[in-house]
């Protein structure tokens, strides 16, 4: 039976006058492909922050179209200083192009590369007489090494493939949420970051050293490596099942089941669930790395920027997760 032939296109302009274009032409690799949820996911990604790093656009469109076989693929992205184009026939790189403006010495360039006339570039500012006396020679020798490593890295651009870590957290988060995890979602960081905040306290922890800081306006624990995480999964929307998926120790399992029973029991209380995994994260993370291990409600009331019977619930859920884990040895 010959697959049905499918085209995803999207052309978006924003306030800021940045232009995203997407062409997608395949074939279906399967029947019955959810082409709802992979319209969503593109529209997410699309209408996401930025899009100013093509070998990102390239790896991400291509984990959400990996149910297709690619035939043509051309992505574009322009701002007000740079333009960026990249067509893809089959898989392989038919042509780039870019244009970068300096504003500031009102120079610019220009580069093109497809595998038959190799790479041309265009300077503006280029002295035709000696390229050894152009004045910017040092420079746009660093420009040249990191566009042709730009090149090369688009030319073999893969769909995201989930490493060690990526499964591990997957797992995680179905055990500690009794839920799959959807990474498009908007406060998908911070279910996260909050989970594996509070974890820490029990011993669970991703395979990688990594460590919570208190960043941002809020001062939410956060840690970068899980945010990049994260950030790397967007594209794969809700995961419902992995192949060769993180199989932990019971004790782990227990453990991560445990916690997030009794984390649930708080968020699903009626109010922001959100701000309650907040509230609990900052409380543990300031008793834990920030006071002394003696420290009174009202100075972790004070640190956390949370109210005293804030602060008493998540002490007492803390307590009742210990109890639980004791009594259940």
């Amino acid at each position: 039976m010959s697959m049905k032939k499918v085209n995803f296109n999207r052309n978006i302009t924003n306030e800021n006058e940045e232009r995203f274009v997407l062409r997608f032409v395949g074939v279906e690799s399967r029947s019955n492909i959810d082409k709802e949820k992979i319209n969503k996911l593109l529209d997410n990604f699309i209408h996401s922050k930025s899009h100013t790093n093509m070998l990102r656009n390239v790896a991400f469109i291509r984990t959400i179209l990996k149910e297709f076989e690619e035939k043509l693929l051309v992505i574009e992205y322009s701002d007000k200083t740079s333009q960026e184009i990249v067509k893809y026939d089959n898989g392989n790189l038919l042509l780039f192009n870019c244009k970068n403006d300096n504003m500031e010495s009102k120079n610019s360039m220009i580069a093109e590369f497809t595998p038959r006339r190799g790479l041309n570039v265009f300077l503006s500012d280029h002295d035709e007489d000696s390229i050894i006396d152009y004045p910017n020679y040092d420079r746009i020798n660093q420009q040249f090494s990191k566009l042709m490593e730009h090149i090369h890295l688009l030319k073999n651009a893969k769909p995201i493939i989930l490493d060690r870590d990526s499964k591990a957290l997957i797992e995680i988060y179905k055990l500690f949420y009794n839920e799959n995890p959807d990474f498009s979602l908007a406060n998908i960081n911070i279910r996260v970051q909050t989970m594996m905040s509070i974890l820490a306290q029990f011993g669970i922890t991703l395979g990688n050293d990594y460590s919570f800081s208190l960043l941002g306006k809020s001062k939410i624990p956060k840690s970068l490596y899980l945010e990049q995480l994260v950030n790397k999964l967007f594209p794969l929307g809700e995961i419902t099942d992995i192949d060769d998926p993180i199989k932990f120790a019971d004790e782990a399992k227990k453990i991560i089941k445990v916690v997030g029973e009794c984390v649930r029991e708080v968020i699903h209380d009626g109010y922001n669930k959100d701000d309650a995994l907040i509230t609990i994260s900052k409380v543990i993370h300031a008793g834990r790395y920030n006071l002394s291990t003696n420290s009174n409600v009202e100075e972790l009331s004070n640190f956390a920027n949370r109210t005293q019977n804030e602060v008493e619930s998540s002490i007492r859920l803390i307590k009742r997760i210990d109890e639980k884990l004791n009594n259940d040895k």
